[in-house]
């Protein structure tokens, strides 16, 4: 059995249905005389073809990329989506013709077979754009959602002829034109829509804000990431190119390549149909560096450093301002260490907490290698640095020095 990917399985569906729509309509629309429903089973043929210029499009758009075509084949799809929108426009246009021929006086048959068909189509119509509009923007395929809001734009047309058979029915033979006539004002903004977002993805514009803050936040929640400088984005088809400049604190270049590949597998895990992300490491101008020294009491400078890091009491937050000639103190804090009487993982937790308040770099009297505090810092590219201090003030003046 051939296994056919969801979205030209959907276009599939729409040539068959469609094709099936307009015999149905040609059938009856000549039984009976009306123009409308002939007009209307011809513009159903034109969908035909613009589906399987969407099938064309996906299978164009899924190939390989190349030599000659690095970033792939994608926009296939938004070129395909150009043509349907001008293939809307002229549904519009042939919408008002035959409204316009129908103020004519027209002798219609076989009325209760033509109704019956308009109806028939009607309800397959708004079924089947439902259908490609929930795989399109589920897969987020450009040219098939283009495709759904063709279809749902057909839906108009098929009311209108719907309509000016019921009023034939019911003696207002002129009724059918001028829903038409109304109802082609919806599918010139349909094209519109359609051809408006194929120009921007073709043009390579950014994509929406929410998308662009949505990248933004994922990027801003890794840990190393200290600042985005730039951000760009642009669609092409159903993926994504992405585009980011960040500082970071990493001076290691392996570290760096590491983080750069862990922003990449955070954001393709999170937001669907990424194709490539390209990070673009800067330095971090940094003003101040945050330290952190567990201790066992909480008076300022004169504090004792715990020779226990686990089992401190608390933990002396202060900043260095890099600025100054001298590296003056600033912002000292202390926090309490809530985990410090655990029998297990006190280290694990108490590493946790001070990833929190984003420090730069712990003082320890104890060397944290190889254990569980260790791999969480690290993880957050914390910096170690092991002293024989006995006070918050002896290591404050050798950072001083």
């Amino acid at each position: 059995m051939i296994h056919l990917e969801r979205d030209k399985k959907a276009a599939l569906v729409s040539i068959g249905v469609t094709a099936f729509l307009a015999v149905i309509k040609y059938f009856f629309g000549v039984l009976s005389g009306s123009i409308a429903l002939t007009a209307d089973a011809i513009h159903s043929v034109t969908d035909v073809i613009s589906s399987v210029g969407v099938l064309i499009g996906l299978k164009i758009s899924g190939r390989k990329p190349t030599k000659a075509f690095p970033y792939g084949f994608y926009k296939a799809e938004n070129i395909v989506s150009l043509f349907l929108a001008l293939a809307i426009f002229y549904a519009g246009y042939e919408i008002i013709l035959t409204s316009v021929e129908k103020f004519g006086t027209v002798v219609l048959t076989n009325l209760p077979f033509a109704i019956a068909a308009a109806l028939t189509s009607l309800v397959f119509t708004v079924l089947l754009s439902r259908y490609k509009l929930k795989v399109g923007r589920e897969l987020n395929s450009p040219s098939l959602i283009a495709d759904g809001k063709h279809t749902q734009a057909d839906t108009y047309a098929s009311t209108a002829v719907l309509l000016g058979l019921l009023g034939y029915y019911f003696g207002f033979s002129s009724l059918d034109a001028i829903a038409g006539i109304l109802v082609s004002v919806f599918v010139f903004r349909a094209g519109y829509e359609i051809l408006k977002d194929a120009i921007k993805v073709l043009l390579d514009a950014s994509i929406s804000y929410e998308g662009l803050n949505r990248i933004r936040e994922v990027a801003s929640g890794t840990y190393g990431v200290r600042k985005i400088r730039s951000l760009k984005a642009r669609s092409s088809g159903k993926f994504m190119f992405i585009e980011l400049e960040i500082e970071t604190n990493l001076k290691d270049l392996e570290r760096a390549h590491q983080l750069s590949d862990k922003i990449e597998e955070q954001i393709k895990s999170e937001i669907k149909n990424v194709d490539r992300v390209l990070v673009h490491m800067e330095p971090e101008e940094k003003e101040f560096m945050r330290y952190a020294v567990p201790c066992t009491e909480n008076k300022g400078l004169s504090s004792k450093v715990s020779g226990h890091f686990g089992a401190a009491e608390y933990f002396c937050l202060f900043d260095i301002d890099l600025r100054t000639a001298d590296n003056e103190l600033t912002d000292m804090r202390f926090i309490k260490n809530p985990y410090f009487a655990l029998e297990r993982r006190k280290g694990l937790k108490a590493a946790e907490l001070l990833v929190t308040n984003k420090i730069d770099k712990l003082i320890t009297k104890e060397s944290i290698a190889q254990k569980s505090a260790f791999y969480v810092l690290e993880d957050a590219y914390v910096e170690f640095e092991e002293t024989d201090a006995a006070t918050i003030e002896e290591i404050v003046e050798e950072l001083k020095a």
